[in-house]
This record gives C-alpha cells, structure tokens and sequence, in this order.
C-alpha cells in the first residue's frame, strides 16, 4: 500500500506520518566526543570481526550497541577511562575492547561459572 493510500485509509494519521520522530534534547557532541565515539565505534566493530573474540563477548557486544546509543556507550568509556589514568590507553584497542566488554555486561567468571567444562 502506497503511503498516500494508508494516509487516506487512516484519516488523522498524516501529520503522524509526516513527522519525523523526535530525539531527546540534548546538547550536539564536541569534536573531542565525535573522535571518541568513532573510535570506540571502531573498536567495537574490529572486535566483531575478529576471530579472536569470543561468540559470548560479540552477543554482549552487539546486545550493548542495540540496547544503548553511541553516546551513552561513549559517556561510560569515557568515564571508566578517566576513574584509571594511565590504565587504559585509547592508543590500545585491545584495552578498549576490554573495557567496553565490561561495561556492556560481560562477566567473563558468570559465564565460565555457567558454562562448566564437560567430562569425558
């Protein structure tokens, strides 16, 4: 069905249908925050292709990105990054990745306690 007709077949509906939906208002990002997010944009999608990371850690991965935006992943690096100085490198991806693991939920003990190995 063609847009103008469900627009005619639900009358009232149009200005629905013509608006865009809204984001909260919030303050545009920096410079500083837009280099932050794509790099940790590209963290997160290098540790998704990797073969080296785990089937658990790239669900935890792609659950955090489809449950929480860009900047709210960003803020929470941001701020673990700060509560560790000189810990955690943003020239390191690899403690990136770790970090941001962490912060999307991934409890590496929970899963290996839940996951026991199996006997012969």
């Amino acid at each position: 069905m063609t847009s103008a007709l469900l627009a005619a077949a639900l009358p009232g509906t149009s200005a629905l249908a013509a608006a865009p939906a809204k984001a909260p208002a919030q303050a545009p990002a920096n410079k500083a925050e837009v280099q932050d997010a794509m790099l940790y944009l590209k963290v997160l999608i290098s540790g998704l292709q990797s073969d080296k990371v785990e089937q658990p850690v790239k669900g935890a991965l792609v659950g955090c990105l489809y449950n929480n935006s860009l900047g709210q992943i960003t803020e929470s690096m941001d701020k673990v990054i700060a509560e560790n100085p000189g810990k955690i490198h943003k020239d390191n991806p690899s403690e990136l990745l770790g970090v941001m693991v962490r912060i999307c939920g991934y409890n590496p003990q929970a899963a290996a306690s839940s996951n026991p190995a199996k006997g012969r």
